[in-house]
């Protein structure tokens, strides 16, 4: 023992002695404190409603429609104000030039040079035209409100579907938790089949079986973090940030809501955005059709000018001519007959008019359906709910006697085994009612115009 330790002791005192030493040091690894990891930051479901609100491509896209029809809603854009235009022009004429007056004065010129300027202001406004104006100005108006609704639609939308990866997240971190739960139950249940196999009072199946299902559960898990880091990608990208972008959510599902069917209508009725914005093509059509027919009434056109003219004239009689002045003055114009083109303008209106309050109709009938149909989804997902939590709590009092049976001996590793499974599926089943319950939520509200 003694000329052993003699050895290493040399071996290493030589060790220190050599070049190589120090590289050695380098390659090898070195024991290093734990540093605490800092925790992601935590992103609620509200915050994350107000990034998609501020970035979300989609919602830029609407607002800038809804900016356009807005820009558009001008009394000069639906020609109620007149155009004033500066008009300038100047001509320089060179020509032989011959001419003879009624006195026998004659004036001859082969190379006259003459010069034409004039410059003048010229309004033109439309004074009448059987109010065809006004119904342009007030179709611009309902176009203006148009595309506020669908800015409105979109915004709804894309909250509905941050709303939804954010408790899909929400759901996957509650189905992490489950794993990891019984996870720690098959390493006991493990740690009981091999100390029973040591003392000689199990068979080497039930370890080799608790130590299956632990490495099978150990795979779930992965799985289901790798869902969860896809959905957080999802969310990223309506957020419009990094895809890789760390964060974590509430781990929690609340259910507080309480669906009125008669309040939801109302909501379908006065704020949902697909119904407003049929309801708007509807009067942009009803205006169409009065725009249409206005163009066969007369039309009355005032004009004005404000002139400038000089001449000059490099022979002649006359060799300069100046004037100034203001003119005004009115036009009528009055359609006798354009070819059955108002005609078919006006009737083709009218159809497209009866094509808008259809299609009004109908999609208020679907949304009242599909309202009773949501309703009817949620309270039995509810129920569900109710029974898959008491089923939670009844497989983990079941767990508990069959694991303590079997650590006593007085079971089999399958009955234990059947019991962790029961409890698994009952946290999945649970997670998944909580998510669906939420997900009825937020289609109820987005039905109402209420998100």
């Amino acid at each position: 023992m003694s000329a052993a330790l003699n050895n290493l002791s040399f071996i290493l005192q030589s060790a220190f002695r050599t070049p190589y030493f120090a590289l050695l040091l380098l390659v090898l690894p070195l024991p290093a404190h734990a540093q605490p990891s800092q925790p992601l930051p935590l992103m609620s479901a509200d915050q994350a409603v107000e990034l998609a609100l501020q970035n979300n491509y989609d919602i830029q896209v609407a607002r800038g429609d809804a900016d356009i029809a807005h820009l558009n809603n001008t009394k000069g854009n639906a020609g109620m104000l007149p155009t004033i235009n500066l008009v300038a022009n100047e001509t320089f004429t060179f020509s032989a030039f011959q001419q003879k007056l009624a006195n026998g004065t004659e004036f001859v010129n082969p190379g006259a040079v003459f010069n034409n300027a004039n410059a003048a202001v010229q309004l033109n406004w439309t004074l009448y035209d059987g109010r065809r104006m006004s119904i342009t100005k007030k179709r611009l108006e309902t176009l203006d409100a148009l595309g506020q609704t669908n800015l409105q639609s979109s915004i709804q939308q894309t909250t509905a579907a941050v709303l939804q990866t954010y408790y899909d997240i929400a759901r996957s971190q509650l189905q992490i938790n489950a794993i990891e739960e019984i996870i720690a139950l098959n390493s006991e249940r493990l740690r009981i089949a091999e100390a029973r196999l040591a003392a000689g009072f199990a068979a080497q199946t039930d370890a080799l079986q608790a130590r299956i299902d632990l490495n099978q559960t150990r795979a779930d898990l992965l799985n289901q973090q790798n869902l969860m880091r896809n959905s957080k990608r999802a969310l990223n990208l309506l957020l419009v940030r990094p895809a890789d972008t760390p964060f974590e959510v509430v781990a929690n599902i609340e259910n507080t809501f309480t669906p009125d069917r008669a309040a939801l209508l109302n909501g379908i009725q006065t704020q949902n955005p697909s119904i407003q914005a049929l309801q708007k093509s509807t009067e942009v059509a009803a205006l169409l059709i009065e725009e249409s027919a206005a163009l066969r009434k007369p039309r009355v056109v005032g004009t004005g000018q404000l002139l400038a003219l000089r001449t000059d004239n490099g022979a002649g009689f006359a060799l300069n001519n100046t004037q100034a002045g203001l003119s005004v003055g009115a036009g009528l114009v009055f359609p006798l007959y354009s070819g059955g083109n108002i005609t078919r303008q006006v009737e083709t209106a009218k159809v497209a008019a009866k094509q808008a309050t259809l299609r009004t109709d109908a999609q208020r009938l679907t949304l009242e359906n599909t309202l009773d149909q949501l309703i009817a989804a949620y309270q039995t997902q509810k129920e569900i709910l109710a029974l898959e939590e008491q089923n939670v709590v009844s497989a983990r009092e079941n767990l508990k006697v069959s694991t303590e049976r079997f650590r006593l001996g007085q079971t089999t590793s399958l009955e234990t085994q059947t019991a962790q499974n029961t409890l698994s599926q009952s946290l999945t089943r649970r997670n998944l009612s909580l998510y669906a319950l939420k997900l009825g939520e937020i289609q109820l509200k987005l039905l109402a115009g209420g998100l």
